[in-house]
C-alpha cells in the first residue's frame, strides 16, 4: 500500500505532464507480428464516405444560396443550374458534365418515391429547357432559380411534381 506521501509525489508527477506542440507518427520499424496476424488496416465504409460526400456537396450548395442566376454563368459571381450542381460535387472530388443535358445522363436512374438528399431532379419547364436542381431532403430541393435570379431553396409542390422529367442518383 502506498504511504500518503508517495502518492502525493505520485500526483505531483501527474500534474507536470504537458501535451505536445504537435503529434508525430513514425513507421515502427520491424514490427513483430504473429504468423497469421494481418497488417492493421482501417477503411470508411462505403456509406459512411458517401454520407459525408454528400454533406459537403450540400453544403457547398447551401453557401452559394443567394448567388445571382444567369444563365451560361458558371462563376461565384453568377451561375446557372447545371454549374451549381458541377461546383457542389466538385468539393466531394466528382468531376461532371457542364450542361443539364449531359447531367441527366450519368448516374443511377431512382424512383422519385426513393428520393435522397443529393439526388438530382430534372425538369422541363418549356420545350427547349431542361432544369437540373439538387434535392436537400424534408421536401425541398436548392438550384439556380431563373424566377428568383439566384440560388435558392425551394419546397417542392404539385408544380414542380407534374414536370419532373427525371431522378439520377450519384453518390
Amino acid at each position: 500500500m502506498l504511504s500518503l506521501e508517495s502518492q502525493a509525489q505520485s500526483f505531483d508527477a501527474k500534474a507536470s505532464l504537458k501535451l505536445a506542440e504537435s503529434l508525430e507518427f513514425r513507421p515502427i520499424e520491424n514490427p513483430s507480428r504473429g504468423e497469421h496476424e494481418p497488417p492493421v488496416r482501417l477503411e470508411v465504409a462505403e456509406d459512411v464516405a458517401n454520407s459525408v460526400a454528400m454533406r459537403l456537396v450540400l453544403s457547398t450548395a447551401d453557401a452559394l444560396v443567394g448567388t445571382p442566376y444567369r444563365l451560361g454563368g458558371d462563376s461565384y459571381d453568377d451561375i446557372d443550374c447545371s454549374a451549381l450542381v458541377q461546383k457542389a460535387f466538385r468539393v466531394a472530388g466528382l468531376e461532371l458534365p457542364r450542361t443539364t443535358r449531359e447531367l441527366a445522363k450519368i448516374g443511377e436512374k431512382v424512383d422519385r418515391a426513393s428520393l435522397r438528399p443529393g439526388d438530382l431532379l430534372f425538369y422541363r419547364w418549356n420545350r427547349n429547357r431542361l432544369h437540373v436542381a439538387m434535392y436537400a431532403g424534408n421536401n425541398e430541393i436548392v438550384h439556380a432559380s431563373p424566377n428568383a435570379q439566384q440560388v435558392t431553396r425551394t419546397r417542392l409542390n404539385s408544380d414542380w411534381n407534374r414536370r419532373l422529367v427525371s431522378v439520377r442518383r450519384l453518390i
